[in-house]
């Protein structure tokens, strides 16, 4: 079942890629419009990124897991950790938890981390999925990504970027998108 899971959670990776690079891209489109010129990725807010992807994850389940279909769960709220964004509960009750992070702060990203890192089952694949805005002279890593990278329950799956528009700063930004899988340090 172990590699089963490696599987279904590099397929989970590369569909929320798809679903950052998609929407930012549909995004873009919208914003030829004089009038919404600045809007990108970070113009849609986390909870809908979030459901956008499960939605998408769902939508291609057979592609994705195969023939072993979860339940897929919104803001569902896991023992000992509170809500969280995304779970795909299989019949075994392993569970696949995935919290996301649009923009926001290396305190709020080491909060999620600690809620994901708090779910001690081995049944858990716990995962970060962070959209940092970001200069392109921070490329590839942003002071956020680092703080992940350097923590030791994190193992990087996926970063990488695309240029995007927004409406707080003045100059070009991209959209970073981290993916971690967080484990639970034995204590």
């Amino acid at each position: 079942m172990e590699n089963k899971m490696k599987r279904y959670t590099q397929n989970i990776v590369d569909k929320i890629v798809q679903v950052a690079k998609e929407e930012n891209k549909q995004l873009l489109d919208i914003a030829k419009n004089d009038l919404n010129s600045k809007i990108g990725i970070f113009h849609m807010p986390e909870l809908a990124f979030a459901y956008e992807c499960g939605k998408q994850i769902m939508q291609n389940a057979n592609e994705i897991f195969e023939s072993n279909i979860p339940k897929w769960c919104r803001e569902a709220p896991l023992k000992d950790a509170g809500p969280s964004d995304l779970v795909f509960e299989f019949s075994d009750n392993t569970k696949i938890v995935i919290e996301f992070k649009m923009r926001d702060t290396v305190d709020a990203y080491i909060g999620d981390i600690n809620k994901l890192e708090k779910l001690k089952d081995e049944k858990y694949i716990k995962l970060f999925c962070a959209i940092v805005d970001t200069y392109k002279k921070d490329l590839p890593y942003d002071g956020r990504i680092k703080t992940i990278d350097d923590d030791e329950r994190t193992e990087q799956l996926y970063l990488n970027s695309f240029r995007t528009n927004q409406t707080w700063y003045e100059s070009e930004v991209y959209g970073l998108v981290g993916i971690w899988k967080v484990n639970s340090l034995v204590k």
